[in-house]
């Protein structure tokens, strides 16, 4: 008997593929996932997979981290060129896709947002919030300028399966004769 699963999208989040990863760009007010520009509407935050610490991110090269012991709890600075920073995975039209950055205006906006989803956690045990991404607005930093993306919580939900595990859940049953 054939097997009743379709293997066609297995995954084991091992590969460092393109749309793994999403950005914001304070310099052209876009959010990228992977190397393709996307509009970003609602999104699901999993809170429990934030990491706080310092980041040293170049262009072309892997990111480079020093995770603080907990969320928040600031470690010793690697070196000068390491800037506090955040990551944190976001389900994204049901894709567990992870938002790091060291840069001011996303941190400005993770920030805000993040004290937003604190704040509804004590209401909304055991649930993840829905997250509208609303626009963003200018910001004037030391010499510079930047972008702090805005976000709305739309609703708190029960947490969504996403990937290989979402594909397993809802798989039918194999019979030992399948095999």
């Amino acid at each position: 008997m054939a097997n009743a699963f379709d293997f066609t999208n297995f995954d084991l989040g091992l590969s460092s593929g393109g749309g793994s990863y999403i950005r914001f760009l304070p310099s052209s007010n876009a959010w990228m996932l992977g190397k393709e520009e996307i509009t970003l509407g609602d999104f699901t935050l999993l809170p429990e997979t934030v990491k706080t610490g310092w980041g040293k991110m170049a262009e072309g090269q892997a990111p480079e981290w020093s995770w603080d012991d907990a969320p928040g709890k600031r470690g010793a600075q690697p070196s000068e060129d390491h800037k506090r920073g955040f990551a944190i995975k976001l389900i994204i039209d049901g894709n567990e896709v992870e938002w790091s950055s060291t840069g001011t205006g996303p941190v400005m906006g993770f920030q805000t947002l993040f004290a937003d989803v604190i704040a509804g956690m004590a209401n909304n045990p055991g649930k993840v919030p829905v997250v509208k991404y609303t626009n963003s607005e200018a910001h004037k930093v030391g010499k510079g300028n930047t972008r702090k993306p805005l976000f709305k919580i739309e609703k708190w939900i029960d947490k969504p399966a996403t990937g290989a595990a979402a594909a397993f859940a809802n798989a039918p049953a194999l019979a030992d004769e399948e095999f």
